[in-house]
């Protein structure tokens, strides 16, 4: 365990870890500000979300997720959120949104299917692609010379952005990848995550039941877990639906809320919250080859290898579930460990047995739909997740 820790504890506080994350705001910050005037309809908030935003980052500043929050469409009393007919398996997860406002209807008339009147997400991640992509050959255009005749004149400084970045549309994000040239990290492959998203249209989904399980007063979590319902839910345009193959709507997010909640459980560094959730990310790292699920391969729209059950985010969704059920901090000493570590890879393989891989937010929404997908094998990741849970054998 403390091996594992060293290898996923970085220096967030160094000078040049402090550089990049300047330098990685600043760059979205220009991008957020050109697409904006550029298309008025995608002036936009950036909202800065995930591990490194939560302290929760593991080995390095390799990985950055800002999400880009249309303004217009996120104004109360604009968009609606309609469920998706016909769903073979029923998913709260995923739905439609439709604009109820004529005005803006109107302004948004371009990216609206005339089957069902749905905003069409995958229009507008490809606008937003387009649009990221331009920004980022403009900024080229003005930084280039200017960045370079820098390193000469600042010898002390500490490292600067390559002008060569790939702007790249996957299923959900918009993808930013570049090469940092530092120091420290010298050549660094970053990767900055953009979600395109809509604060949701009413404060909190109907098909949560988080307030009803901290209902109680007394539990620990009972105030973070209402700031954090306070702070709502957002939309995230997604090309694909609960099944993983195409089919345009959007996926319900909660990333806010969770970076609230997990600012506050992890917040004293005497304790081993942290730890144990960057333990299991190097475990994931090592180990995921062999934690992968092998869906039929008859359908060519479908990818064979699913490396989806030890992913980073359903970590945190049984580091939740771990902490709500022992949220005492007596539980989180570091003689304790080996013990959470343990308790959360039995939760996931509890899931993966029952094929139940649920959000911790609203239930009835699976992170992984295996009701909705083809036949998925299960038994050689089984096998492998138990293998590793008895190397931690308390």
């Amino acid at each position: 365990l403390e091996n594992l820790y060293k290898e996923a504890k970085f220096d967030g506080k160094h000078e040049e870890v402090k550089e990049i994350e300047e330098r990685i705001t600043n760059l979205v910050d220009e991008i957020s500000t050109y697409i904006g005037h550029k298309d008025p309809l995608f002036k936009n908030k950036v909202i800065p979300t995930g591990s490194y935003f939560e302290n929760l980052k593991a080995e390095g500043p390799d990985e950055f997720d800002f999400m880009i929050c249309l303004d217009d469409l996120s104004k109360p009393g604009v968009c609606i959120i309609k469920d998706i007919p016909l769903q073979p398996v029923l998913d709260p997860g995923y739905v439609h949104v439709q604009i109820d406002s004529e005005e803006v209807r109107q302004r948004w008339r371009r990216y609206i299917l005339r089957r069902g009147g749905n905003l069409d997400p995958e229009a507008l991640l490809n606008r937003f692609r387009d649009l990221i992509q331009e920004a980022v050959r403009n900024r080229k255009r003005r930084l280039n010379l200017i960045e370079k005749a820098v390193m000469k004149k600042k010898r002390h400084l500490r490292g600067y952005i390559d002008d060569y970045i790939v702007v790249e549309l996957r299923k959900i994000p918009v993808t930013v990848k570049l090469t940092w040239k530092g120091n420290k990290y010298s050549n660094y492959e970053i990767c900055l995550d953009l979600p395109l998203c809509i604060k949701g249209p009413n404060l909190w989904p109907a098909a949560s039941d988080v307030r009803e399980r901290l209902r109680d007063g007394s539990h620990p979590g009972y105030q973070v877990f209402q700031k954090a319902v306070g702070a709502g839910f957002h939309l995230v345009a997604s090309t694909i639906g609960e099944a993983g193959k195409h089919r345009p709507c959007w996926r319900l997010s909660f990333s806010v809320a969770e970076g609230i909640v997990l600012k506050h459980i992890c917040r004293d560094p005497s304790l081993i919250h942290k730890t144990t959730l960057k333990v299991l990310k190097v475990l994931r790292k090592k180990h995921e080859g062999g934690l992968c699920l092998y869906e039929d391969p008859d359908d060519p729209d479908v990818s064979y290898r699913i490396q989806w059950v030890f992913h980073s985010y359903v970590l945190k969704t049984m580091f939740l579930h771990e902490w709500c059920e022992f949220p005492d901090d007596l539980l989180w000493g570091s003689d304790q460990l080996g013990e959470r570590v343990q308790g959360i890879l039995k939760r996931i393989r509890s899931s993966l047995k029952n094929k139940d891989i649920r959000s911790f937010w609203v239930p009835e929404y699976k992170l992984f739909n295996f009701r909705a997908r083809k036949r998925t094998q299960t038994n050689t990741c089984l096998h492998n997740l138990t293998s590793l849970i008895q190397n931690f054998t308390i």
